[in-house]
């Protein structure tokens, strides 16, 4: 009796291999956004609008929404 079903793991399929601390970006690449200095941005009201760190060479951004003063949303990583 067998319970497999969908795609067998194999060398070309295999599991996530994802390590504690990593993230997905908006592209799909794992990034490790507690291994980089992070920036913040603030509203003119003071509330937090943006953390983002920099690799050297990409830029990944994260914003925060607000509604009436709470926070409503934080945004996946976005790499520019």
């Amino acid at each position: 009796m067998s319970f497999a079903t969908g795609t067998p793991i194999s060398d070309t399929n295999p599991l996530p291999t994802r390590a504690a601390g990593q993230r997905l970006d908006d592209t799909g690449q794992l990034i490790s956004p507690d291994n980089y200095t992070q920036n913040l941005t603030y509203n003119a009201d003071g509330t937090l609008a943006t953390v983002w760190f920099t690799d050297g060479v990409n830029t990944w951004t994260q914003t925060n929404t607000w509604t009436n003063g709470n926070l409503t949303k934080i945004s996946n990583w976005v790499r520019s």
